[in-house]
């Protein structure tokens, strides 16, 4: 039963190997020289201007996450739309043609998707998450 993971243990252990190697190849071969203005960020070749730590507003970050939550989840409209016909066939397809009939589930699968994503949208916006204070 063990010997069917040998080869994922292997796998694992080479991954780390080369990662770890890589490692040490650019630790010994980088350059060594450090100088305050290698250390300084780079400001598109102005002076910086303010502390590089500077403190950004929680709202920032409130509406930074909920577009990428959103834009995220509109991007599961591509694997929808390329498994559509797929989806909606009553049998398996043969030669990419439905010969069995189409069924609703294709298209209820993404309303029911879509239903939660407004739901979701409704409940940031009556919660003023999207407003700009």
């Amino acid at each position: 039963m063990l010997e069917t993971y040998i080869p994922v243990v292997v796998f694992l252990a080479v991954a780390v190997g080369f990662g770890l190697l890589l490692l040490i190849v650019a630790k010994a071969l980088g350059p060594k020289v450090e100088s305050r203005e290698k250390n300084i960020p780079y400001e598109c070749g102005m002076e910086p201007i303010g502390k590089p730590r500077a403190r950004f507003s929680v709202g920032f970050y409130r509406i930074a996450i909920l577009f990428i939550i959103f834009d995220i989840e509109a991007a599961f409209f591509y694997p929808w739309a390329v498994m559509y016909r797929e989806l909606s066939c009553k049998s398996p397809l043969q030669g990419g043609i439905c010969s069995a009939g189409a069924t609703p589930f294709g298209l209820l699968v993404m309303v029911v998707f879509l239903a939660v994503l407004v739901l979701a949208l409704i409940y940031v916006w009556r919660r003023k998450a999207l407003e700009w204070d």
